[in-house]
């Protein structure tokens, strides 16, 4: 394999540390194949009349993969709490290839319509098709670009479109954060401003118990106490 980076390299050891795991049934991507790093890939769409203003900050620069299939598909074994997790991280190469953003409602106002626009999703769950997408908006003169997250749950703040929250992490953060929750479902609400403690994310909220529980002994490489912090703040 063509030398990693470091963040290449850690995003590496969290793919084989699924796929290696007795205790957990998983599909994973291969990460034989990278692709350009984006600063090669700017000059082929800086002329792009849909990047026009649009900056990508330094720490993203440095810490975007190259790898063109990472993503892992997973659940538990028998003998451990139902759990399951999802993630395909695109390469900027295939966000910046995406015609358009996620499509409006027919009610949408001019604003959602804008801002949809300019939503290009970078983390998606094509394997099982639950639904659940991550974006990244690439808005002119903004920096560092916003992460926005699509469930099929009733969220959502006006005047923003339903179905999606504002993640407060930058692009590297949201990367870093995978290599804790390896994709489990609904691990992007522990992010946002938001209550888990309606019936409606009951499952959202089992789900993020057991990876709490379970994750500290399937990886103890990681320390967990942020996010546990972060559950109950949203509870």
């Amino acid at each position: 394999m063509t030398h990693l980076t470091a963040d290449e390299e850690r995003h590496a050891a969290s793919l084989t540390a699924i796929r290696d795991s007795p205790r957990l049934n998983a599909r994973c991507g291969d990460l034989a194949q990278l692709a350009e790093p984006v600063e090669e890939l700017l000059p082929l769409y800086e002329h792009n009349e849909d990047w026009d203003e649009v900056r990508l900050d330094d720490d993203l620069m440095t810490c975007a993969l190259r790898f063109t299939d990472l993503g892992a598909q997973w659940e538990t074994t028998d003998g451990l709490p139902e759990l399951y997790g999802e993630f395909r991280i695109l390469h900027f190469y295939d966000v910046f290839e995406q015609p358009e953003g996620p499509s409006p409602l027919p009610d949408a106002t001019d604003f959602q319509r804008g801002f949809l626009s300019e939503l290009r999703s970078f983390d998606r769950t094509p394997r099982s098709g639950a639904g659940m997408m991550s974006y990244i908006r690439m808005q002119p003169r903004t920096t560092p670009l916003e992460i926005w997250y699509q469930d099929i749950a009733d969220i959502g703040v006006d005047p923003y479109p339903p179905g999606l929250l504002k993640m407060d992490v930058t692009y590297c953060q949201y990367l870093d954060a995978l290599l804790l929750t390896k994709g489990t479902y609904g691990w992007q609400y522990l992010f946002t401003d938001i209550s888990l403690g309606g019936s409606g994310f009951r499952n959202t909220v089992r789900y993020l118990e057991r990876m709490l529980e379970i994750f500290p002994e399937l990886f103890p490489e990681h320390d967990y106490s942020d996010l546990r912090d972060r559950l109950e703040a949203r509870r």
